[in-house]
């Protein structure tokens, strides 16, 4: 069937949906594709909803909310420290915080200090790290994770940040981790530990290393 029309829209089902996950109240035998607007605001974390289209996936199975992306949902911060060794092995949160690059949302991105930042929204985030950084030492490798409300559970994969076993030279790596935010308000932080000790690592200039957000859905 093909809608035509120069002047018109195409009203969609209004439905109160209650949870991504439940196919309710829709009735029938559940169809990838389906969609509906949705008016309700209902649920906690992850299988929460809010108004706005929702196309069924056989595949999750659930609800999958179009989203539409604008620079809205984005923030870029960067590091100001250049003196602490972030190879240390206690386990040294990094400020990559510290400064604002751009945050185009900071009712949803809350700078709280230099290395923690709140997110205001449940949902599912899309993390770039760029890392600018010089080695003393042979061996620099060592490791980075983020923590949500410091909890390290929540995000399965550290980072493993190779060194070039070179003394005194430069090291620059970029990472992309996709980080679940299930309680709005939690804290997203990223902490180095060590794996190759007597070696101290550090940001190699203030403002060069970068921690860029992006909400995906």
């Amino acid at each position: 069937m093909q809608v035509e029309s120069a002047n018109k829209g195409m009203l969609l089902p209004n439905i109160a949906l209650t949870s991504t996950s439940l196919f309710t109240p829709i009735t029938g035998m559940p169809t990838t594709g389906l969609m509906v607007y949705n008016t309700n605001t209902a649920g906690n974390g992850a299988t929460a909803v809010s108004p706005g289209f929702y196309y069924w996936d056989n595949a999750v199975p659930g609800w999958i909310k179009v989203q539409q992306k604008n620079a809205a949902e984005t923030a870029l911060f960067s590091n100001q420290n250049t003196t602490t060794n972030i190879n240390s092995g206690s386990g040294v949160f990094t400020d990559l915080f510290a400064n604002v690059r751009f945050n185009n949302n900071p009712g949803l991105y809350q700078k709280v200090d230099n290395t923690t930042l709140k997110i205001n929204e449940t949902g599912y985030y899309k993390v770039m790290l760029n890392l600018d950084l010089f080695s003393n030492g042979s061996k620099d490798n060592f490791g980075i994770e983020i923590l949500i409300n410091n909890q390290e559970n929540i995000v399965s994969e550290n980072i493993y940040v190779p060194g070039r076993e070179v003394t005194s030279q430069p090291n620059s790596r970029a990472y992309i981790v996709y980080v679940p935010v299930n309680v709005a308000g939690y804290t997203l932080r990223a902490r180095a530990y060590e794996i190759d000790p007597n070696t101290e690592v550090y940001f190699r200039n203030a403002n060069s290393s970068t921690i860029s957000i992006e909400k995906i859905r």
